[in-house]
């Protein structure tokens, strides 16, 4: 279903969380991880040089992680070459 519109004030949060989750894990299983790495590759080479939009960046990491961007990168330096492998 495409929106054209949104209503912002009309959102149901939970709905929205609800089909970002099955959008994302539906029929995704193995691509899930290359979607992930060639979407943050794309967001952060495009906005890097921006503080504002890296401010964006880290805002929307941290409301659906609960972490910045430098903290995932941080926690990333702890994942082995076998985890990437898998």
């Amino acid at each position: 279903m495409k929106i054209q519109k949104v209503n912002y004030d009309e959102i149901n949060y939970d709905k929205l969380a609800i089909a970002i989750i099955n959008s994302f894990e539906f029929d995704r299983e193995e691509s899930g991880r290359r979607e992930i790495v060639k979407g943050m590759n794309y967001v952060v080479k495009k906005y890097k040089d921006s503080k504002n939009a890296m401010s964006i960046v880290d805002d929307v990491l941290i409301t659906f992680t609960g972490l910045s961007l430098e903290s995932l990168v941080e926690l990333s330096t702890h994942v082995t070459d076998d985890e990437v492998d898998d």
